[in-house]
């Protein structure tokens, strides 16, 4: 049964393997946090690579989950919610914390066993591994995404991933793993982190445009809203896709003709 004003939304598609997945994932989030918090007080960057080790294993159930929904057709329209969401509180929560728990701890200010070029690097970015900014724009965007999506399921529209998302996503990702490394990568990950910024700003303007067309589209009667099946089977426009009918797997037990029986 789909929840109330969300049609995409199905309650028995709630413990899919995919979306437990997801949960693992968001479950990990409170995990590197507070490994990157005693990181960053007590001065241990091997708290912040075991927090970097355990943000890897929550980024690589990603791909896991996204592999397993569409090779056993259970993509869900909770999944399609719930994923990017997972992405997005991810990619913040990190940048927040290497922000804030090196820029304002004594994690950020020590040198010790650095070379010269870390020094110089750690002194100009004034022990800050990632700059406030980042998390400050990053934060923005994906407030209004987050803000969105509600009144986008509740349209019927459906959110589709496209390539320039993808990139965003990734670039940001790289950005992020090397900002573990800021003392001796000589701000290679602000450039990237910077990259990434401007990718995501571009698909979020993206995102949005597809989705006010999709409700435009639904208003006048010319596309249906999307519903937990069509998620299945339907493109951003809500067309079936070419191979819906060799994902559908069928449960239906044949009789055998009355000469067959024995």
């Amino acid at each position: 049964m789909a929840y109330k004003g969300m049609a995409q939304i199905d309650k028995k598609e709630l413990w899919t393997i995919p979306n437990i997945i997801t949960y693992f994932r968001v479950l990990c989030i409170p995990a590197y946090i507070t490994l990157m918090a005693l990181a960053g007080v007590r001065a241990n960057p091997v708290l912040l690579y075991i927090a970097l080790g355990v943000f890897a294993v929550a980024a690589a159930s990603d791909l896991v989950d996204g592999w397993i929904a569409r090779r056993f057709n259970m993509t869900s329209g909770i999944g399609m919610a719930l994923d990017p969401l997972a992405d997005k509180l991810m990619h913040i929560s990190v940048l927040f914390c290497l922000s804030l728990c090196t820029g304002l701890t004594p994690l950020g200010k020590a040198t010790d066993g650095l070379d010269m070029l870390g020094v110089a690097t750690m002194q100009a970015s004034d022990g800050w591994y990632v700059h406030y900014a980042f998390v400050i724009l990053l934060l923005l965007k994906e407030g209004i995404m987050v803000c969105a999506a509600p009144a986008v399921m509740k349209k019927g529209a459906k959110v589709q991933a496209n390539w320039v998302g993808k990139v965003a996503s990734f670039t940001v990702s790289v950005g992020v793993i090397l900002s573990f490394f800021h003392p001796y990568v000589g701000f290679a990950d602000w450039g990237i982190l910077s990259w990434g910024v401007c990718l995501s700003y571009a698909a979020a303007i993206s995102y949005l445009l597809d989705i006010i067309k999709q409700i435009r589209k639904i208003n006048r009667g010319e596309m249906e809203k999307v519903t937990a099946e069509s998620v299945k089977t339907t493109d951003s426009s809500n067309n079936p896709l070419p191979d819906a009918e060799e994902k559908t797997v069928s449960y239906s037990v044949e009789e055998p003709a009355d000469g067959a029986k024995e």
